[in-house]
């Protein structure tokens, strides 16, 4: 949040100053180094210095003796610094990380531009690295340190900008630096965006992160990445304890019951790990698979024995052989083998932790 005293330059110009006051939730007055007040909006600033503890008259009268005595600095150099970070949260020890598109103007989606922000909602400094892809390679948009609760500003994007960009990936680990903690695990998810989202009016909603409607993408919560959001654990081991209570034609032996009742089944068919493929390719899909699939495989990792099935689909076969090229190159130390063909035809992989 913006706060008197804090030194900013413009977003879209040259310059920059103090600020003087707050005139409205959108508009502040900005002090610049000739001692001329101009009103500008919040979203046209970036904060690259907070305010010290000290009152607003005597950080302004201090700043603009600075600003004309210091050599100028030029926009290009300008590290976006994050808003201070706010109190631990209740919900705070759960990771919680956001990715958010604000429309500069609402009404006009069709043509507008959008404010990109990464959100760490939770109690936790994280240092992180932003990438989009554009084409087949990522470009990397952001990289640092986000502290608690807070969010940064990572740029502005038009829509012949966002066209271009297929996915938006996260890599980070997360800490405390003055308390002690729970140790999370580093999170490398990916987010697959579609282009025609952006002109959707619905999308764009009332948030706890912003006072305008925002687009606010989960890349975490809870401790689950994206692809694991969608996946309902609950609801698969109630599945899987009706399918055991099934009665069956052939009787089982208490050896094959017990081989079964611990295994996790993970379904990577399209139409159940997303809501809508429109705008993806069928590589983005493929894509979104893998990651699901190897996210999976992390959240078992040190459970020795553990069971996966995976369903894959026969079809061609392209995502069959990607899952186990997955597990040729990275995975060598698992154990696999077709699933029951009995329980899951031909389109399934059994894979044991080891």
């Amino acid at each position: 949040m913006i706060k008197i005293g804090d030194r900013i330059r413009f977003l879209n110009a040259v310059g920059g100053g103090i600020i003087a006051k707050i005139i409205d939730k959108d508009m502040v007055a900005v002090l610049d180094e000739d001692g001329f007040e101009t009103p500008i909006l919040k979203r046209e600033c970036v904060v690259i210095e907070v305010a010290k503890t000290m009152s607003a008259p005597s950080i302004l009268n201090e700043t603009i003796i600075a600003e004309k005595t210091s050599t100028p600095v030029s926009n290009a150099s300008l590290k976006n610094v994050p808003n201070e970070p706010e109190p631990d949260t209740t919900y705070g020890e759960q990771l919680y990380a956001y990715l958010a598109f604000v429309p500069v103007n609402l009404r006009q989606l069709q043509t507008t531009s959008f404010d990109l922000y990464l959100i760490n909602d939770s109690n936790y400094t994280m240092l992180f690295t932003l990438a989009a892809k554009k084409g087949g390679l990522l470009r990397c948009l952001d990289h640092g340190e986000l502290t608690s609760n807070s969010k940064v500003f990572i740029d502005r994007l038009d829509k012949e900008q966002l066209q271009e960009i297929k996915e938006m990936t996260i890599q980070a680990i997360v800490f405390k630096q003055q308390a002690s903690f729970n140790l999370k695990p580093t999170f490398d998810t990916t987010l697959s965006l579609s282009f025609s989202d952006f002109g959707k009016l619905h999308l764009f909603k009332e948030n706890d992160f912003f006072e305008e409607s925002a687009m606010v993408l989960p890349f975490v919560e809870k401790d689950l990445p994206a692809a694991f959001l969608r996946i309902n654990t609950t609801e698969i081991e109630q599945a899987m304890k009706e399918k055991k209570d099934l009665p069956i034609n052939k009787p089982s032996s208490k050896k094959t019951q017990k081989k079964h009742e611990d295994i996790v089944e993970l379904d990577l068919h399209s139409s159940q790990l997303l809501d809508s493929t429109v705008g993806m390719d069928n590589t983005a899909i493929l894509q979104y698979q893998l990651d699901t699939f190897k996210q999976t495989l992390a959240l078992y990792s040190n459970k020795k024995g553990q069971k996966i099935v995976v369903i894959h689909g026969k079809g061609e076969g392209v995502l069959r052989n990607a899952i186990i090229q997955e597990l040729k190159n990275h995975y060598k130390h698992y154990l696999y083998q077709d699933a029951s063909f009995r329980e899951y035809g031909f389109g399934a992989t059994m894979i044991t932790i080891y």
